[in-house]
């Protein structure tokens, strides 16, 4: 994205119009988008961490898993947003190969969404480390 400041100068009595076109793209930093997932797996994909809402609706138990860093090269502080959409099943996240999961749900290492509207919260710690957080079992 371009962003319209750069074409401005030091001192310059904006229009307007500029004014609307920056809080147009400043917006739009800032707005999710969605994945809608119906399979029984996924496995997270770097742009997952980028203003993104991944949405699970099976009726099964749909299966996360977190790549290693020599997969998927997530930045330390980027935060995957996960939702259960569906009335039945779970949503459950697991480590991938070297990677390590913690949270305050019953099997630390493997965090389970069971709630309709139940969300949570993937944060990358660093090196290979996730904590999850939100609405987990």
């Amino acid at each position: 994205m371009t962003f319209p400041a750069q074409d401005f100068t030091t001192g310059q009595v904006l229009t307007a119009a500029q004014m609307d076109e920056i809080s147009t793209e400043i917006n739009d930093l800032w707005r999710l988008t969605f994945r809608a997932v119906t399979g029984t797996s996924d496995t997270l994909v770097l742009a997952d961490s980028y203003n993104k809402l991944i949405t699970y609706s099976n009726t099964g138990t749909t299966t996360i898993t977190i790549p290693n860093s020599s997969s998927v090269a997530f930045t330390t502080g980027a935060i995957i947003n996960i939702l259960k959409t569906g009335a039945t099943g779970t949503v459950s996240v697991i480590q991938g190969s070297g990677v390590t999961i913690s949270s305050a749900g019953a099997t630390a290492t493997n965090p389970v969404i069971t709630a309709t509207a139940g969300a949570a919260s993937i944060i990358k710690t660093g090196g290979d480390s996730f904590t999850v957080v939100g609405r987990i079992a």
